[in-house]
């Protein structure tokens, strides 16, 4: 019995551990089929990511940023450029002296607050927040940086503080073409205008350095360095002049100012036969280098900072935006000149044919139940026969209104589509409008008549004076161009852009009878006050009223002008929005003197010559001014008493002994009897300064003796009638003895 309980422990003994075999064998073929598969899912599935992050922790790269190309103006002269500069940050509890002591953060705190743009308690709070690192403060110049550099080492702090080489966006003129031009971001990135539509261009691609690393991150001498350089920024030149754009910003805010009730202005100035903008001017406009600033938004700080986030967004962006492609108004009547080289191309008028046209102060357009229904003239009384001519230079809507009749939708949309009025125009330039027109299935007679005269549809300013360039180009539409080459900065290989012609739109023919007639507009018509004296001038006027029961949103007063109207070379469009002033909102009013102002400059600017012989109108009585510098004040005062001026001298010093250092104005000029010369025979002298008065729609002697009452002279083109401008504007502030120009001229009264 004994031993059949030992065989069969025996038995069973053997058994389990068969089974424990059995089972570890199930467990490692298990356990070997699971390292396998792992194995084999590494390999296929995870092979590739795997070997990536292998390679890259064995490789360090460095990105090598590219520089930012330049824009430059036709003339090479700077408009935005890349500097460089640093961004300056610390590693909270690692600022150390020499000595490996670590550095208080009060002695931090203090040293940092007083070189840069954050206060000692907002630093010393930073510093006890538990970071790695701390940005003090980016894009700082050297002047800062040196700052820094000289307190660390009177300190001795030599590790903690790091100076990280950046480059910042800087625009050398501040405000100049800034609608236009745009800027950048932080990562000097395009953000708005010619920075943002060339963005690509101007940026680059960047650059890097791959080097091969050990464990510890340290560069293994003996590997390759691999370095891919990288593709620096184009730099791209502009059509624009600096000189002709100034000109336009400087005559398109005096007119704002002179003009209180407007909200906005543009002018674009462009050569009609190159497509080329030479001028581009949008008013508000900014500071490039600090757009984001409340200053120009018309807020003060206070209600800055009481607005919403959204609200502030919305102002700037309203700001940024170039509304000269970026935004659409009513044209007004300087759109009659599109609808009279409609009727001349198709044959359907004259330019002189004896009266051709009716107007009795009102046209019937449509009748509705048996009701006429009429739009009036902008004109009370009316302006009777006329021809296309007469009807142009008096700006009659009735006329046109019958002439656009005539023609009738299908054919003016043809031609609307010929001149480029359905397409975006100066998509190069910011994101292009294009016009807002009625369907043709929805043009009605009172639609065709509104349109024939321009209004209840809207083009943008681009759109219009690329259309009118046309006519001035001999009937040939070009492609606007704001961009005039391309410079690779790294071979040095220009890429010109070429004008492109796009279609020829009427005959040459008829653009020569359109802008003979816009010359009689200026000589005899509505534009008069655009005349500019030794050129000839053709132009049209534009006044469009707000629309129906938006009477907040004002007039639109505009004149386009061509100069010289024989081989055009310069068309001006300016254009002033939100006008409130019901008696003076007329486009021949108020764009017109402007415009002539613009042509007296830029005309002599660009050397063109007056086309035409005029009797220069000489002004008897003026004085030639001396130069009285290097006499003592006695003997100054004598010489410019003698010959009729007024002297002022502040200066204490003895008259008999003392020299005249300098003196306002400067000698050379010409000035009436009794102008102001100012002398100084100290630079410590007061230099008085005094601002200018209002003399806009005073005659000449009102003007002078306005001036003489503040120790100003005064400069005058023209000899009868009224200011129409003046340079400097009112409220600005010179000193004594400062030239004011003013321009005289005849007040018009049918001048829309």
């Amino acid at each position: 019995m004994v031993s059949k309980i030992k065989k069969n422990t025996k038995v069973k003994s053997e058994s389990w551990v068969n089974i424990r075999i059995i089972i570890f064998g199930i467990c490692a073929s298990l356990g070997f089929l699971i390292v396998a598969g792992h194995l084999a899912y590494i390999q296929f599935v995870q092979g590739k990511e795997l070997s990536e992050k292998a390679y890259n922790q064995q490789i360090e790269r460095q990105i090598i940023s590219p520089s930012r190309g330049t824009i430059y103006d036709t003339k090479g002269e700077i408009l935005a450029q890349s500097i460089a500069v640093d961004t300056i940050s610390l590693n909270p509890g690692k600022v150390k002296y020499a000595n490996s002591k670590l550095v208080d953060n009060e002695i931090i705190a203090k040293g940092i607050s007083g070189i840069f743009d954050i206060t000692y308690e907002e630093l010393i709070e930073e510093l006890e927040k538990d970071k790695s690192v701390i940005v003090i403060e980016r894009k700082v110049e050297k002047d800062k940086v040196d700052k820094l550099k000289e307190w660390m080492s009177e300190n001795n702090i030599t590790v903690g503080i790091n100076i990280d080489e950046d480059s910042k966006r800087y625009y050398p003129y501040n405000d100049l073409a800034s609608n236009l031009i745009g800027f950048c971001g932080t990562d000097n990135s395009g953000q708005t205008g010619l920075e943002q539509r060339w963005d690509d261009t101007l940026t680059g691609i960047v650059g890097q350095v791959v080097t091969t690393v050990d464990g510890q991150r340290k560069a293994i001498l003996d590997e390759d360095v691999q370095y891919v350089a990288p593709e620096n920024g184009s730099n791209i030149y502009l059509t624009i002049d600096a000189i002709i754009q100034a000109t336009a910003e400087k005559y398109l805010e005096q007119a704002m100012i002179e003009n209180p009730t407007a909200t906005a202005g543009n002018v674009i100035i462009m050569n009609p036969q190159t497509g080329e903008i030479l001028a581009m001017a949008t008013n508000p406009d900014y500071n490039l280098n600090e757009p984001s600033s409340y200053m120009a938004t018309g807020y003060s700080e206070e209600e800055w900072k009481t607005m919403k986030s959204e609200e502030r967004s919305a102002s700037l962006l309203n700001l940024w935006k170039n509304k000269a492609v970026s935004g659409t108004y009513e044209p007004g009547s300087t759109f009659k000149l599109i609808t009279a080289a409609v009727g001349l191309e198709e044959g359907y008028v004259e330019t002189d044919t004896l009266n051709d046209f009716n107007c009795t102060g009102a046209y019937v357009v449509a009748m509705d139940n048996d009701e006429p229904i009429s739009i009036n003239c902008w004109r009370t009384v009316p302006h009777g026969a006329q021809t296309l001519r007469q009807a142009l230079q008096n700006s009659c809507n009735p006329a046109f209104m019958q002439l656009g009749q005539r023609i009738g939708t299908k054919t003016l949309y043809k031609y609307f589509n010929a001149f480029g009025l359905f397409e975006p125009v100066g998509s190069d330039v910011a994101k292009a409008y294009k016009g807002q027109f009625y369907d043709l299935e929805d043009m009605g007679p009172v639609e065709l008549a509104t349109t024939s005269f321009g209004q209840r549809f809207e083009i943008s300013p681009l759109q219009l004076i690329t259309a009118i360039s046309a006519i001035c180009n001999d009937g040939v539409l070009v492609e606007p161009k704001i961009v005039k080459q391309i410079e690779n900065t790294d071979t040095g290989s220009i890429e010109v852009i070429e004008t492109e012609k796009v279609r020829q739109v009427i005959s040459k023919e008829t653009a020569d009878s359109v802008k003979n007639m816009m010359l009689s507009v200026v000589t005899d018509g509505t534009g008069r006050n655009a005349r500019v004296a030794g050129y000839s001038i053709g132009g049209k006027s534009g006044t469009s009223e707000p629309r129906a029961n938006h009477e907040e949103e004002g007039y639109v007063a505009s004149f386009i002008a061509a100069s010289p109207i024989e081989n055009t070379q310069v068309v001006v469009l300016f254009a002033l929005y939100g006008l409130q002033d019901y008696a003076n909102h007329q486009g021949g009013q108020v764009a017109a003197p402007y415009v002539s102002q613009i042509l007296s400059e830029v005309l002599p600017y660009l050397g063109i010559e007056s086309t035409e012989t005029v009797e220069e109108e000489q002004e008897t009585g003026l004085i030639d001014v001396p130069d009285v510098k290097n006499l003592t004040i006695a003997e100054a005062r004598k010489k410019l008493e003698q010959l009729g001026f007024s002297v002022i001298c502040n200066s204490t010093l003895d008259p008999n002994t003392t020299l005249v250092i300098d003196q306002m104005p400067k000698y050379g000029v010409s000035l009436n009897a009794n102008s102001v010369i100012c002398l100084y025979a100290s630079n410590e002298d007061t230099r008085v300064k005094t601002q200018v008065p209002n003399v806009k729609d005073m005659t000449k002697e009102e003007a002078l003796n306005s001036l003489r009452s503040k120790n100003l002279n005064i400069q005058v083109d023209g000899t009868t009638g009224v200011v129409v401008s003046q340079e400097p504007t009112y409220e600005t502030e010179v000193e004594e003895g400062t030239i004011v120009h003013v321009v005289i001229k005849e007040k018009l009264k049918d001048a829309q």
